[in-house]
């Protein structure tokens, strides 16, 4: 078993401040207003490839909770929203070939990238379908944990999506840029990933490869 670096063990010491961060998130969403959410979109510092897991996943949660604010105060730029600043959290090229892996298929480049980018639509469509549904969601973190290969598991309270809320993971990993992204998403003990390789094998089955892809 893996012995944990003295930089990792800093990493887990230092999310304990996240808790103290998301108390003052939500107290300014609280006093937030249509015109502010905008300024404060504009604003929003993007992560740079240099930076630490600590900060990545800091700056996840902020843009997460902007994202459900401006659900609630401004309906029309939760799209553009989306586009400029979750999506880019996501490592979608590995989601892809994590989900193709079950099919044993050698996609070409251009099937690829067009598997690359359906995944990436369904998971925005679905992300906006959800926000669109609720106009209380908040997330609060709740801990960080190291996996096997490297990867972060950080844990996440969603409030108000339930009366009694629901717990998620967000699996972080270095992609190959270096930078720190979403790798998978893991809920009731099933994760984004599982979820479209089920889709894909259902598919191929009935459909064939090309029926497969344009039907995901």
């Amino acid at each position: 078993m893996r012995r944990l670096n003295a930089g990792l063990l800093a990493f887990l010491l230092s999310l304990s401040t996240l808790s103290f961060a998301q108390e003052e998130i939500d107290t300014e969403v609280l006093e937030t207003n249509d015109t502010v959410v905008t300024e404060e979109v504009v604003e929003i510092v993007e992560v740079e490839k240099s930076a630490g897991p600590v900060q990545t996943i800091q700056s996840a949660i902020v843009k997460l909770n902007q994202l459900t604010t401006v659900a609630t105060y401004s309906p029309r730029l939760i799209g553009q929203l989306i586009e400029t600043e979750v999506a880019p959290l996501f490592d979608f090229d590995h989601i892809a070939k994590e989900v193709m892996l079950v099919s044993n298929l050698r996609l070409g480049n251009e099937e690829q990238t067009y598997f690359v980018t359906k995944i990436k639509q369904n998971i925005i469509t679905s992300l906006l379908s959800r926000l669109t549904q609720t106009r209380s969601t908040s997330f609060a973190f709740i801990s960080a944990q190291p996996m096997i290969g490297g990867s972060i598991a950080v844990k996440l309270k969603v409030n108000g999506y339930y009366s009694y809320g629901m717990f998620l993971d967000l699996i972080f990993h270095q992609s190959a840029d270096q930078s720190w992204k979403i790798a998978d998403i893991v809920l009731n003990n099933d994760s984004l990933i599982n979820y479209y390789q089920k889709m894909v094998l259902i598919k191929l089955r009935r459909y064939g490869v090309y029926g497969m892809l344009g039907r995901l």
